[in-house]
């Protein structure tokens, strides 16, 4: 190879092979090769230390520590990471797409706060064209973005930056190595403010360009809860809606102080102030609502008093029992990352699915019973991954507030699946067979209670409308689990599973 008057040959430990014949194999032609970044050129680098300390998190200079700790630092460690584990948000985690083009980046996992800065790490070039390289060719490399600028950590010498402080950073340089170098110490700073967006940086090498995503992302503060001594009524709460069932309630409030005593119920109330009985307790908060206010707005005013980590609702004819099994449903929403679990009714498993179908411009919801669930959950025998349940559930507080019941007058008088339709994608919902709750029927009912629990086809005509405009479905299809049915389902399900382990024994 000749001498000539070569960049890399004035760069110590750039090129180590440039005294090298490459000789491709008859019949090939060499292209390409790779450059790998050699350890020994960090000297070559001049840091901003301006730069580097925008980078750097801020520190607190004022702090605020309580005489008294509420919580126990293990009961906050517990807390924090359940929260952490219910986040239906993908997590936090890089991923590097390496060698995949000429050119290796992030694809995902950059995470930036508004108005502050993210070293990029991981940008580099992976293939030079060998032609370019033995030219001495001038070697360009573009990054671009609108959210944000680019800044250097570092400068490296013998290194061409165009763009420093601005939206567009053009490097260019003779030198692979050099080149990918200076890649090392590329700055993102975010200038345009947004709570929670995407600012998609266009990276440009030769003649290839690739997307890098940095999501901008104001930080979610976490809200944990106070454990107390972790017993049921530190950390449920019970919440039931009621319309004119005095009867009824006064045995669901009775249920739970026999069982759970001390546990915090919460009742709302809509029945016409003439009819009006007060259950106010100790244990009991009685809210009264303006009359026929309806259903999902008296479970939203029960909803908004709750306080504790999680609460139970059930309707005021439903009544606690030693089934019912609190303990066992506050482990599972403690132990996994589901938001909420519903239970049976004598055994019996009232449970669906969604199953979507269509596409953008146009979407069909078909609700199905068979087989009522998705998966049976893992490491909690008697546990189902489902979209609907019954209407007694064990749920986290916070999640749920986050979906809310809508209080539309449409759904005033019946309101059940609309809840977990606002849910779907939104929670993760479970269904239990080996936990229930006693259905009540009969006893009084003060009023003409008949009439207002009736719907008539106008009403029911209305609410479907209403649904299918606010989740923007065009067709929705409705099959109520009939009493037992995916029971029945689960129970053959697993009978299949015992014949198959027994016939792999023989």
């Amino acid at each position: 190879m000749k001498q000539t008057n070569h960049l890399l040959n004035q760069i110590p430990g750039t090129w180590e092979c440039k005294q090298e014949h490459f000789q491709a194999i008859s019949g090939y032609e060499i292209r390409t090769f790779l450059r790998p970044l050699e350890r020994n050129q960090d000297h070559l680098v001049k840091f901003d230390q301006t730069v580097l300390s925008g980078l750097k998190d801020k520190s607190c200079s004022k702090c605020f520590s309580p005489p008294h700790d509420p919580a126990t630092p293990e009961q906050k460690k517990a807390s924090l990471t359940r929260y952490e584990r219910r986040r239906i948000d993908l997590p936090d985690m890089k991923n590097q797409v390496d060698g995949l083009s000429p050119i290796s980046y992030p694809a995902h996992g950059v995470y930036v706060r508004p108005m502050r800065s993210v070293w990029l790490k991981g940008i580099r070039v992976e293939l030079f064209n060998s032609s370019d390289v033995h030219s001495n060719k001038q070697m360009e490399f573009q990054i671009n973005a609108t959210r944000g600028i680019f800044q250097l950590a570092g400068r490296v010498r013998w290194v061409s930056v165009n763009g420093i402080g601005a939206n567009t950073l053009k490097i260019s340089t003779r030198s692979p190595s050099l080149l990918n170098l200076q890649l090392k110490y590329i700055v993102y700073r975010n200038t345009e403010f947004d709570a929670n967006i995407v600012d998609f940086a266009k990276i440009r090498f030769s003649e290839t360009t690739v997307t890098m995503p940095i999501h901008i992302q104001h930080v979610q503060l976490p809200w944990l809860f106070i454990e107390g001594k972790g017993q049921i009524q530190d950390r449920v709460t019970v919440a039931v809606k009621t319309f004119l069932r005095y009867s009824r309630l006064r045995n669901a409030i009775k249920a739970v102080d026999q069982l759970y005593p001390g546990t915090r119920i919460v009742v709302a109330d809509d029945t016409p102030d003439h009819l009006f009985t007060s259950f106010q307790s100790s244990n009991v908060d009685h809210f009264r609502m303006p009359a026929y206010t309806g259903y999902f707005a008296g479970r939203n005013l029960g909803l908004s008093q709750v306080s504790t980590e999680y609460f139970f609702y059930q309707d005021d004819d439903m009544m606690i029992t030693e089934e019912t099994k609190l303990d066992m449903l506050v482990s599972f929403l403690d132990n996994t990352n589901f938001h909420l679990v519903s239970v049976a009714v004598a055994r019996n498993l009232f449970a669906t699915t969604f199953d979507i179908f269509g596409n953008k411009s146009r979407t069909c919801i078909d609700q199905k019973t068979d087989p009522g669930y998705y998966m049976a959950i893992k490491n909690f025998p008697g546990f189902y991954a489902n979209d609907v349940g019954l209407n007694a559930f064990l749920a986290s507080t916070n999640e749920v507030k986050a979906v809310g019941f809508d209080p539309h007058p449409a759904l005033a008088r019946l309101g059940h699946g609309e809840f977990f339709l606002s849910a779907l994608g939104r929670l993760r919902i479970a269904a239990c067979e080996i936990c229930s709750i006693r259905h009540m029927k009969g006893g009084f009912d003060a009023g003409n209670y008949t009439l207002y629990r009736r719907v008539s086809k106008k009403n029911t005509l209305e609410r479907n409308i209403y649904n299918q405009y606010m989740h923007n479905v065009d067709c929705f299809r409705k099959q109520w689990t009939r009493s037992g049915e995916t029971n029945r389902n689960i129970k053959k399900v697993n009978k299949n599973k015992k014949k198959i382990k027994i016939k792999n024994k023989e």
